[in-house]
């Protein structure tokens, strides 16, 4: 197997580390961490394209292929999920009234005047 072969194999390698990492932190809600993570995959698949598309180089078995598809494809269910909770959430806040307070005399703090949630 040629050098450039395993460098293809190691980024691989890295691809499921990275997608196992990913996993773990879409299931433990650390948002943080996810943009960070989703910019080395990206790298990391412009690096596996590059490498992938070398002349002679001897791309890898199905299974290896399939097993990274599923991580992802898993990982994407999460996030569709997430997404899905999130959105509910904030239709949800859009439904009810905002907080209303009030000043020493009485009026009110804030107008009734909605302002939808998220609106720029």
């Amino acid at each position: 197997m040629s050098t450039s072969s395993n460098e293809l194999l190691d980024l691989l390698a890295e691809l499921r580390e990275i997608l196992e990492e990913e996993r773990r932190i879409l299931l433990s809600g650390n948002p943080e961490r996810i943009s960070s993570l989703a910019e080395r995959k990206l790298l990391l698949a412009e690096m596996i394209e590059q490498k992938s598309t070398m002349p002679g180089m001897a791309l890898p078995n199905q299974e290896t292929m399939t097993r990274l598809d599923r991580y992802n494809r898993g990982n994407s269910v999460i996030c569709s999920a997430m997404l899905r909770h999130l959105t509910g959430t904030i239709d949800k806040l859009r439904r009810h009234d905002l907080h209303r307070s009030y000043r020493a005399d009485g009026a009110e703090a804030n107008p009734t005047t909605r302002n939808p949630l998220g609106a720029a």
